[in-house]
C-alpha cells in the first residue's frame, strides 16, 4: 500500500509541475508556537483512503491494526517529503523546517496516540438531524447547541477507470456542501427513544444522517453538547425524570443564564443580526465567512463615514472586557476605528489590520478593544466606523465578558 501510494505521489508531481508549495498538497494551517495543523488537500495528501472500512465493527485487535496502518502511512508521507530525491526541491526545502513538536506526546516519540476518527456508528434516538436541518429548511425548537459547519466528508475509495484506452485514477466519495448559517442541534438527537432508555446521553455519536454529522462533527459543537446533557443529567436528577420527560425550556433557560455553571454573570454576545443593531449609511450583506449568519461590510471607496452601533443589554453592573469580532476579508482597510461607549462617556481605539493575529482554520479572530465598568439602565454600545479606513470595513459582532 505504502508503495502504491509513493508511486502515485510521483505521478502527481509530473501531472502538476506548477504545484510547487506545501499548501497545495496539505492543509498547512499555523498556529501558536510555530506549530502547525496538517490536514488532508487534494487528489493525493494524508488521508489513507478505504482504509477505514472495517474500523466500526473490528474488534480491538483489528482496530489497533487499523490505526497502526496509519501511522505508517503518514510518517512514511512526511519521511519521504523529506527524504527522498525525486521530490521537486521547492516542497522538500519547505518541509525541512519541520519536525515532530519536541514538547508533545512526549511518551510515543511525539507522535499522537489518537487515531482521528470522525464518524463511526451513530444512535437513532428520538430525532435525526438531516440535511433539512443544516441548510436551515427544518429549524429545531429544542435546541441545546449550535452547529455551523459545512457539510463535509471525505473521498471513500480510489478507482482505476478505463477511457477510450487510457487508465485514470479517480477518488470517489468527496462532498462539501456549505453556504448556510448556524443552526440548533434537537435535544432530542441527543438522547435515545424511550422505549430502549431512559437514562442515557449521547452528545457525540448522536443521533444524525451521514451528511447531517458531516456538518455536526467539530469538537466545540461536542464541547458544548457535552455541557447541555451534563445540565440535562442534572435537572432530571433534580427532579426524578428520565431524559426524554426533562424540561426543555428549563434546559435551554439555564443554558442561557448560567452558561459556565458556576452562577458567574453570562456573557453579552450582540451579533449584526440582533435586534437593536443600528446601521447607518452603506452595508452589504455577506452570507459566509462571519461570526454568525451574516455579517455587514462596507466598500470604504468613499469619504463618508457609515457606521453599526452594537448595544448590549446590561442585567448586572461589572467591569466588562469587550471584544470586537474581525472577520477575515482580502481587501480589508488598514485601520478600523472603533467607537465604546459606557453609557457616560465615549472612547476612541484604532484596531489595525497588521496586529490582528489569525491562525489555524478559521476566517476571523476576537480582538480586545479595551475593558468598561457598565451599569444596568444605561446605554453602553460599541460602534464599528469607516472613519479613516483605506479598504474595506467589516461589522460582525460583539461580545462583552465579565471581568473576573
Amino acid at each position: 500500500m505504502i508503495l502504491q501510494c509513493l508511486t502515485c505521489w510521483l505521478g502527481f508531481f509530473e501531472a502538476q509541475p506548477e504545484k510547487r508549495s506545501l499548501g497545495q498538497y496539505f492543509i498547512w494551517s499555523k498556529m501558536p508556537n510555530s506549530k502547525t495543523d496538517i490536514n488532508n488537500r487534494g487528489g493525493f495528501s494524508t488521508d489513507m483512503i478505504g482504509a477505514n472500512h472495517e474500523y466500526p465493527e473490528g474488534s480491538y485487535e483489528k482496530r489497533k491494526e487499523i490505526i497502526d496502518a496509519h501511522t505508517l502511512y503518514t510518517q512514511s508521507l512526511l519521511y519521504f517529503y523529506k527524504t527522498d530525491p525525486r521530490v521537486p526541491k521547492e516542497l522538500q526545502d519547505a518541509i525541512q523546517e519541520w519536525g515532530y513538536p519536541k514538547d508533545e506526546y512526549v511518551d510515543t516519540e511525539n507522535w499522537t496516540p489518537q487515531l482521528y476518527v470522525r464518524e463511526v456508528r451513530r444512535m437513532v434516538g428520538e430525532y435525526v438531524m438531516t440535511q433539512a436541518n443544516c441548510v436551515g429548511d427544518k429549524v429545531v425548537e429544542d435546541g441545546v447547541g449550535m452547529a455551523a459547519y459545512t457539510m463535509d466528508s471525505h473521498n471513500i475509495q480510489r478507482v482505476v477507470l478505463e477511457k477510450d484506452g487510457k487508465k485514470m485514477v479517480k477518488n470517489e466519495g468527496n462532498v462539501e456542501e456549505g453556504g448556510f448559517g448556524p443552526y440548533p442541534i434537537a435535544y432530542r438527537s441527543i438522547i435515545p427513544k424511550a422505549s430502549e432508555a431512559k437514562n442515557l446521553f449521547v452528545p457525540v455519536a448522536l443521533s444524525a444522517s451521514h451528511i447531517a454529522y458531516g456538518s455536526i462533527r467539530m469538537e466545540p459543537v461536542f464541547m458544548v453538547l457535552g455541557q447541555s446533557a451534563a445540565v440535562a443529567a442534572s435537572l432530571a436528577l433534580d427532579e426524578g425524570q428520565s431524559v426524554q420527560e426533562v424540561s426543555i425550556q428549563k434546559l435551554q433557560g439555564e443554558l442561557r443564564s448560567n452558561p459556565l455553571a458556576d452562577g458567574s454573570t453570562a456573557e453579552i454576545l450582540v451579533d449584526n443580526d440582533d435586534e437593536g443593531v443600528v446601521v447607518t449609511g452603506d452595508w452589504g450583506v455577506q452570507n459566509r465567512h462571519g461570526y454568525g449568519p451574516t455579517l455587514l461590510k462596507n466598500a470604504g471607496k468613499d469619504n463618508s463615514i457609515n457606521t453599526v452601533r452594537f448595544s448590549p443589554k446590561v442585567v448586572e453592573n461589572g467591569k466588562y472586557d469587550i471584544y470586537v469580532y474581525f472577520s477575515g476579508t482580502e481587501d480589508a482597510s488598514s485601520q478600523t476605528k472603533i467607537i465604546i461607549s459606557d453609557g457616560n462617556a465615549e472612547k476612541e481605539v484604532v484596531v489595525k489590520e497588521s496586529d490582528i493575529r489569525v491562525e489555524g482554520q478559521t476566517r476571523g479572530e476576537w480582538v480586545n478593544v479595551g475593558a468598561h465598568t457598565l451599569e444596568v439602565g444605561t446605554n453602553p454600545f460599541v460602534t464599528v466606523s469607516t472613519e479613516g479606513a483605506d479598504g474595506a470595513v467589516v461589522a460582525d459582532a460583539v461580545l462583552w465578558v465579565p471581568a473576573k
